[in-house]
């Protein structure tokens, strides 16, 4: 079964390169991410997540040239706040802000609202989650997302996840734009309470209309308070 993930992960590896090496003619950006996550167990079956992160982007190419490089994109703040209806249920209420306009004067600050459903069992490797989101920012764009993921370890402390999104935005100014992910994740927990972990992603952006092609370097840290 060991050697069956580790083929797994090695093949999906590969896809990233591939993806990245052809499709020459589209759009291609790269980007990474750092992410900083706390939770906060409350009473009962209630609980808080608060998080802080940034984006940037390394280069941009189309057509196989450079038409842009590195600049920054955006800090966030998040938080979610989260009941518990059952072991497999969980039912989530988030709030984040983007700030964009510090570092293009041409883009707006982003709120966003998200109404989130987690389906996850600790019996299964299996696990669903849906989202209903609203952006507000030049427009307001309304999206569906359905994540699913499967997660296994690797040994006592390391952990892999492989994971693919669904994304449909709708907006009363914008054509609709569906996207879609697929994420390759390892995960540390050797530090009581605290998770490091770090992502490989790829996204096709608007693939239906104007397919574009966006990598991520994804860097994450985790703690949990609730001891």
């Amino acid at each position: 079964m060991a050697v069956y993930r580790k083929k797994i992960i090695l093949q999906i590896i590969f896809l990233f390169i591939v993806v990245n090496v052809g499709y020459s003619q589209n759009s291609k950006s790269y980007f990474y991410e750092n992410e900083f996550d706390f939770s906060l167990p409350l009473k009962g079956k209630w609980s808080m997540d608060f998080g802080f992160g940034n984006r940037g982007m390394f280069q941009e190419r189309n057509a196989g040239k450079i038409v842009s490089g590195y600049q920054h994109e955006h800090l966030e703040m998040k938080h979610f706040t989260t009941y518990q209806a059952s072991e497999l249920i969980g039912i989530s209420l988030g709030a984040q802000y983007r700030f964009r306009e510090l570092f293009d004067s041409s883009k707006e600050d982003e709120f966003r609202l998200t109404e989130q459903v987690e389906i996850q069992s600790a019996n299964s490797p299996l696990s669903h989650r849906f989202r209903l989101e609203q952006r507000f920012r030049e427009h307001i764009i309304h999206r569906g997302r359905y994540d699913i993921a499967y997660s296994m370890p690797l040994n006592q402390y390391f952990s892999w996840t492989l994971g693919t999104e669904a994304l449909y935005a709708i907006s009363s100014q914008l054509k609709p734009e569906a996207e879609q992910r697929i994420s390759l994740s390892l995960a540390n927990s050797y530090f009581q309470d605290l998770e490091l972990g770090l992502s490989l992603e790829y996204r096709m952006e608007n693939y239906t209309r104007n397919l574009d092609h966006e990598f991520f370097i994804i860097s994450g840290l985790t703690i949990d308070m609730g001891n």
